[in-house]
């Protein structure tokens, strides 16, 4: 059975929004906890291949990444045409503006970009090198404050044990997870064994990759 978060309706079959609101439903289990455990994909050891251009595909399902870029790009345009108004002298009070608000974008841009970049790094290395752990999914949810091509992102919240620490991690794409992620599931996550507070789900929610 699945109740709607947003206003208690009960379904006893699976669907993606709640007739009633209009809410996202939680995705529900199709098989028992003990059954999911034993079928899931066992990361192979490290170090793990992944394909050279497999940044850019983590950066193009982050919605920071893609804002990021879009604000980078208008900057870029209005910092370009601001320039060269300024430079032809004549348009030169009209091109100041355009100068101010290209400069702008960009400080907001760049700097968000170069964040995300870091980031699907990081992501990178814990799925090359990262040692994994059984973990269980948290939370399962659409950021509906956020919209990026016509996408809300989800967000995947876990945790997992090392030496008997409790840790937390956080998954955020704009690829609809897998319906056996979701809230009470097991999962692997991998992490560094210098670090855990830097780690990951596996499989990764961009696209189920062979390592």
């Amino acid at each position: 059975m699945t109740i709607c978060p947003w206003c208690g309706t009960h379904y006893t079959t699976f669907q993606s929004n709640c007739d009633n609101c209009g809410g996202a439903l939680p995705l529900q289990a199709e098989q028992p906890s003990d059954a999911l455990r034993e079928n899931l994909r066992i990361p192979p050891p490290a170090p793990r291949a992944l394909p050279r251009k497999y940044i850019w595909r983590l950066i193009s399902t982050d919605g920071w990444a893609i804002m990021a870029s879009v604000f980078t790009l208008i900057g870029a345009i209005f910092f370009t045409v601001g320039i060269a108004l300024v430079i032809s002298i004549v348009a030169a009070l009209v091109g100041l503006p355009f100068w101010g608000i290209g400069a702008l974008f960009l400080m907001i841009g760049i700097p968000i970009l170069i964040s995300r970049y870091q980031n699907a790094q990081q992501t990178i290395h814990v799925l090359q090198e990262g040692e994994p752990v059984l973990g269980q999914i948290i939370d399962v949810h659409q950021n509906y404050n956020v919209r990026v091509n016509r996408r809300y992102p989800w967000t995947i919240l876990y945790h997992f044990e090392v030496l008997g620490v409790a840790y937390q991690g956080k998954v955020t794409t704009l690829s609809q997870p897998d319906l056996r992620q979701q809230p009470g599931n097991p999962i692997y996550v991998l992490y560094l064994p210098d670090n855990p507070h830097k780690n990951t789900i596996y499989p990764y929610p961009y696209g189920y990759y062979d390592l």
